[in-house]
């Protein structure tokens, strides 16, 4: 099922399911997502899902901006990663809870090469990266350089961690126990990670590199 994360300047608000094939996006109080805010039109945007299981986005108010990953976006189909902003909101859209092998880097097949990393422009800020380092996938690397990554497993504790200009921050999304830093759960607001932190997320633990 695919999910929308609320976020406000960072901070997780709340986790929609999109249950149905349409998906209100405004100001309304009748919005399948209701957000309250002046900078938010009546209904700003829907998002479609088709038979095929795929999501499409349009928005609905030429004075009242829709943008995907950054760029202004009348309509586009969702992939999952995809960050929408709405007014000063921002919505990150999930096909599912990103499950810790999704972007490790592993081949989809036992038959396909992993390809070589491209080099990197020193012009171009580093990303952050986790780096597993107990259980099955030990040593995998998961990079950072969407403004908020998921963590976990379905249905089970997931944790979100968004890029922001002062550094990343991780913050307790759902489940029955929040993340661990350096074995001391983090609640329920988000804090920032610093090189090196331990992270603890439903048993999985990483490590933090700047």
């Amino acid at each position: 099922m695919a999910k929308l994360t609320l976020s406000f300047k960072g901070r997780v608000i709340d986790v929609f399911h999109i249950e149905s094939d349409k998906t209100q996006i405004g100001r309304n109080e009748d919005c399948t997502i209701p957000i309250d805010s002046l900078a938010i039109a009546p209904v700003q945007a829907v998002i479609t899902r088709s038979d095929d299981q795929s999501y499409r986005l349009q928005a609905q108010d030429e004075a009242f901006p829709v943008l995907v990953n950054h760029e202004k976006s009348e309509t586009t189909t969702l992939n999952h990663g995809d960050v929408i902003q709405v007014g000063k909101h921002t919505l990150s859209f999930a096909e599912d809870v990103m499950d810790l092998s999704a972007d490790l880097g592993q081949p989809n097949s036992e038959h396909q090469e992993q390809k070589e990393p491209a080099e990197e422009d020193e012009s171009t800020p580093k990303s952050g990266v986790l780096q597993i380092i107990n259980g099955d996938n030990f040593g995998r690397i998961i990079p950072l350089h969407r403004n908020m990554t998921r963590i976990g497993h379905a249905g089970g504790d997931c944790a979100m961690i968004a890029r922001r200009e002062n550094g990343y921050f991780i913050s307790f999304l759902e489940g029955q126990n929040p993340p661990r830093i350096n074995r001391k759960p983090i609640g329920n607001q988000a804090q920032l990670l610093a090189d090196g932190d331990v992270i603890d997320v439903g048993g999985t633990q990483m490590q933090f590199h700047n």
